[in-house]
C-alpha cells in the first residue's frame, strides 16, 4: 500500500464530523461494514478511538468496492432527487445518487468556491458548454444560491463566430467553461470582443480539465481577464476552488479530509484520496480519484486558512518507458510555447520492437513540427536521452481539427503496448508547471 501523507490540518470540528461519517458507514452500508469487519474496527473503536486513526488503517476505495457502493447508496439514501454520471471518457462510467438534503449542501458549497474565485452580486454569469443542461444547471442553481445579478446556460454550437457575438451581446462578467471548450471558441471569441470593445468580462472558471500555461496566458493577456481553476468530481461534488492569489487550489477541509498517496517522491506529490465529511447517499471513505497533485506549502496571501494543492493531471494522462514517467499536461505546455492555442493534443504510445511516441496535433502545426521538437528534446533530457538513445521513436502526425473539436473529452494518451506498458507508479520526473 503506498504512503499517505495528509494534506493540511484538521479542526476539531472536522474530526468529530469524520467520526459521525465513520459511524454512519459502518451503520448503514453493507459494503463498508465488511471492509471494517476484514480489518477488525467495531463501532466501540470508532466512537472511542480517534477517528484519523480509524480512517488511516483503511483500504483505499476503488475498484469493484466502489461500484459496489454505488448500487447500495441507491438502496439506503432517502429522497433521491438527482442522478449525477461523469462522461466516461476517462474510465468506467461514474454514477451518483444525490438526495434532496445533499443536492442543497451541493449548491450551497458550490457556491462558497464561485466566492472564493471573486464572484458577487454584481456579476452576470455565463456558463458556456456543447450541452448546457448536462451539467451547467447545477452550476447556475449555485450561481443562484449566491445571489449573482444573471447565471444563465449558454450553448457553443458548431457555429463558434456566430455563438460568440451572441455571447458577447449578453455580456457576462464571468464565463464559467471546460478548457477544451473555451479555448475552441478562444479565437471566435477574441473577434467578438474586438468588434464590440468595452465589454464588461472579467473572469473565466474554468474545471474539469487541465488549462495549458500558453492558453492561460493568452486568455489573460488577449482578453484582459482574470482565469480562476475550479476542482470537483462526479463522485464527491466540490472539493476547491483557486482564489486570487493563483498559487493553487484550496481545499475545503471542513467538507474533505485530502490525502495524497505515493509511492516513492517527494512528500505531498502522488494520487489525491477523498474522504467526504458531508455527503450522506454516497459518502466516500479513502476514495481514489486518479489525479495527481502536489500540496502547496505555506500561507496564502488571500487568507484563507485552507490548504491548498496543484491539480498536475490525471493518472491515466501519463505513461511509462524505461522508468521515465511522461505526463501528458508538460509535454502540451512545451508545445505550445512554439505555437499558438487553441492547445490540441493526443499522445499515442505505441511498442513494435522498440516504444513509439506519436504527437498527434492539429493540421494547422505541421510547419512547427521541427520546431516542436528541437524544444522538446532540449527541455526534456530524459526523454532526449531516450530518443537519441533508440529506446524510444517520436514521431508527429497532423489531423484536421475537427478530429478534437468533435469529443468534450477525448483521451489525452493512448498507450496500445498492452497491460505491462501501463504499469506506472503515480509520481513523474517531468515536472508539472507552476500557476504563474
Amino acid at each position: 500500500m503506498p504512503t499517505l501523507d495528509l494534506v493540511g490540518t484538521l479542526q476539531a470540528s472536522s474530526v468529530e464530523a469524520l467520526r459521525e461519517c465513520l459511524l454512519r458507514c459502518r451503520t448503514s452500508f453493507q459494503t463498508y461494514r465488511q471492509v471494517f469487519d476484514e480489518i477488525g474496527i467495531s463501532r466501540a473503536d470508532i466512537i472511542g478511538d480517534d477517528p484519523m486513526a480509524v480512517l488511516q488503517s483503511l483500504p483505499l476505495l476503488q475498484g469493484e468496492r466502489f461500484l459496489a457502493l454505488m448500487d447500495e447508496s441507491l438502496e439506503v439514501g432517502d429522497s433521491i432527487v438527482d442522478l449525477e454520471t461523469s462522461s466516461g471518457t476517462m474510465g468506467p462510467r461514474s454514477r451518483r445518487f444525490i438526495s434532496s438534503g445533499d443536492d442543497a449542501s451541493d449548491h450551497e458549497f458550490l457556491a462558497e468556491m464561485f466566492a472564493v474565485c471573486g464572484i458577487g452580486p454584481e456579476d452576470r454569469v455565463a456558463c458556456l458548454d456543447v450541452d448546457p443542461v448536462n451539467l451547467m444547471v447545477s452550476f447556475t442553481k449555485a450561481l443562484d444560491h449566491l445571489g449573482v445579478r444573471e447565471a444563465y446556460a449558454y450553448c457553443a454550437g458548431p457555429d463558434f463566430t456566430a455563438d460568440m457575438a451572441g455571447l458577447r451581446a449578453l455580456d457576462p462578467t464571468v464565463i464559467v467553461a471546460i478548457p477544451s471548450i473555451i479555448e475552441r471558441c478562444f479565437e471566435s471569441l477574441k473577434l467578438a470582443y474586438a468588434a464590440a470593445p468595452n465589454g464588461n468580462l472579467k473572469k473565466v472558471v474554468y474545471f474539469g480539465e487541465s488549462l495549458s500555461q500558453p492558453a492561460l496566458r493568452a486568455m489573460e493577456s488577449a482578453l484582459g481577464i482574470e482565469v480562476f481553476g475550479y476542482y470537483g468530481a462526479t463522485e464527491t461534488s466540490s472539493i476547491g476552488a483557486e482564489c486570487s492569489a493563483h498559487r493553487g487550489i484550496h481545499v475545503f477541509t471542513d467538507r474533505n479530509i485530502i490525502e495524497v498517496a505515493r509511492e516513492d517522491g517527494a512528500p505531498g506529490t502522488g494520487e489525491i484520496v477523498v474522504t467526504t465529511l458531508k455527503l450522506r447517499t454516497l459518502p466516500l471513505l479513502r476514495y481514489a480519484l486518479r489525479d495527481e497533485v502536489a500540496a502547496v506549502s505555506g500561507s496564502c496571501q488571500c487568507g484563507l486558512e485552507y490548504p491548498r494543492i496543484e491539480v498536475i493531471g490525471r493518472s491515466d494522462d501519463r505513461f511509462s518507458v524505461l522508468g521515465l514517467k511522461v505526463h501528458y499536461v508538460p509535454v502540451l505546455n512545451i508545445v505550445y510555447e512554439v505555437a499558438e492555442p487553441p492547445a490540441l493534443m493526443q499522445l499515442e504510445v505505441t511498442r513494435d520492437g522498440t516504444d513509439g511516441l506519436t504527437v498527434v496535433l492539429p493540421e494547422r502545426l505541421r510547419g512547427f513540427e521541427d520546431a516542436i521538437r528541437k524544444t522538446l528534446l532540449d527541455r526534456e533530457r530524459e526523454l532526449e536521452f531516450l530518443v537519441r538513445g533508440g529506446y524510444l521513436g517520436l514521431t508527429f502526425s497532423f489531423v484536421d481539427e475537427d478530429y478534437f473539436g468533435g469529443r468534450r473529452k477525448l483521451k489525452r494518451v493512448v498507450d496500445n503496448r498492452g497491460f505491462a506498458g501501463r504499469e506506472i507508479p503515480p509520481s513523474s520526473i517531468l515536472p508539472h508547471g507552476g500557476r504563474r
